[in-house]
């Protein structure tokens, strides 16, 4: 059902794009994209808090401590608010000295304008970066088909909602239709977390009254693994968010337009695997703490076998992707050569390691899993100006991609297999 949501989502995702890659024209989407972009840096600041529920709450529920749950959850609530304050006057203050128009080379609106664009849209995500947090209870809960229920949910709500802009403010200059989408784009992604969240509470019968406060220690070993997680998200970011604003220093916010039309298309399998695997994340955990290790090495030995037809349903994808991307766009892109090979390249290294890496942030062994991260966060960016400066041009950012993922490959499931193997010995 995750995976059945992802892709109702996608598929809105996919529409949505087209209408407003017309609407806003291929230099004003690319802003768009910058600043949506940021979005999910926002979201990751959360010190990891958000990530520990998925790990933490099945040993909790394991164990039957409702009230250490209910505790754990509203210092969860409480934390998120206070960091969410944070950031919003951190990014304004920030916004008063970093000039985006000439980082971004972005010539076509004014300084100004893209300062308040970038501020708005903090806020908007501040705000759904606390409402949010339903996504990651669904999941401790094994419920994570409701938080990807929710996703299906904005993603049709934006379309129509995008639509209807569309149709009744038509000739909005450039500056009122960014505006108008990103007030959109914020307000109903609230209303819907707002509105999970009520329903995530209710479905539990839990309510966050409790007389008992989680002990310093226990909060103080949740942001800990908390903070490993944040790396690991942000790392994540660099390695994968960061290649938009890469293309739009070194080139322009146009060429950030076809990278992510291709980027977007081949991320509609990752979105739908993503949200399958997703609840193995807690299950792992639970398995993990029971010393279920056939159970864990069944997983394993099945993902193996379906990986083939994955990689086999990607390769279809390479070869129709450009069929696809002019019945979508239904106008001449100009593609980078060999930019949707690449792509797809990435995109099944990414399957692979995420379902391992899912394994790892289950248990929370994440020593190993971080120091690689942390390696390709260093050499991530230098690498993709490394073969820009070589002439690959937008695709300079895909190959250093598939050079740190085939490190992945090797080392993360390796340290997976090495850990379920170890279980026998602890019995």
């Amino acid at each position: 059902m995750s995976g059945f949501y992802k892709g109702v989502s996608g598929l809105c995702l996919f529409i949505s794009i087209r209408l407003l890659l017309d609407y806003l024209g291929n230099e004003n989407y690319g802003l768009w994209v910058l600043v949506f972009t940021l979005f999910q840096l926002v979201l990751l600041m959360d010190f990891g808090i958000q990530s520990s529920l998925k790990t933490k709450i099945p040993v909790l529920i394991h164990e039957q401590k409702l009230e250490l749950i209910k505790s754990y959850i509203k210092s969860t609530y409480k934390i998120s608010g206070y960091i969410a304050v944070f950031i919003f006057i951190s990014f304004l203050l920030f916004s008063f000295f970093f000039d985006f128009k000439s980082a971004f080379n972005i010539e076509f609106q004014t300084k100004p304008f893209i300062t308040f664009l970038f501020v708005l849209n903090v806020f908007f995500f501040c705000i759904n970066f606390i409402a949010n947090i339903h996504k990651s209870l669904y999941v401790a809960f094994l419920k994570g088909k409701y938080s990807e229920e929710s996703l299906a949910v904005n993603q049709i709500g934006l379309l129509l909602l995008f639509a209807l802009l569309i149709v009744f403010f038509p000739n909005n200059n450039s500056e009122e239709k960014l505006i108008a989408i990103s007030i959109i784009n914020g307000l109903f992604t609230f209303l819907v977390n707002l509105f999970y969240t009520l329903r995530f509470f209710k479905m539990e019968s839990l309510s966050l009254s409790t007389k008992l406060k989680a002990s310093k220690d226990f909060i103080k070993g949740i942001l800990q693994l908390g903070f490993k997680y944040m790396i690991i998200q942000v790392g994540m970011l660099i390695i994968f968010s960061s290649d938009n604003y890469i293309i739009s220093n070194a080139f322009s916010p146009s060429e950030v337009t076809p990278y992510e039309i291709v980027n977007k298309l081949f991320q509609f399998p990752l979105m739908i695997l993503f949200a399958a695997l997703s609840p193995l994340w807690s299950m792992f955990a639970k398995n993990y703490i029971e010393k279920n290790k056939e159970s864990l090495l069944n997983s394993f030995k099945k993902f193996n076998k379906y990986f083939i037809g994955i990689s086999i349903v990607v390769i279809i994808g390479v070869l129709i992707s450009p069929y696809v991307i002019l019945l979508w766009i239904k106008e001449a892109v100009e593609v980078p050569k060999y930019l949707i090979l690449l792509t797809g390249i990435v995109t099944l290294l990414r399957i692979f390691t995420t379902f391992y890496s899912f394994f790892l942030n289950g248990i929370g062994n994440l020593t190993v899993y971080i120091s690689i991260l942390i390696i390709s966060m260093l050499i991530k960016i230098p690498l993709s100006y490394f073969f820009v400066d070589l002439g690959f041009r937008v695709n300079s950012v895909v190959i250093s991609s598939i050079i740190i993922l085939l490190f992945w490959v090797i080392i993360i499931p390796y340290k997976c297999y090495s850990l379920v193997n170890k279980i026998e010995e602890n019995e």
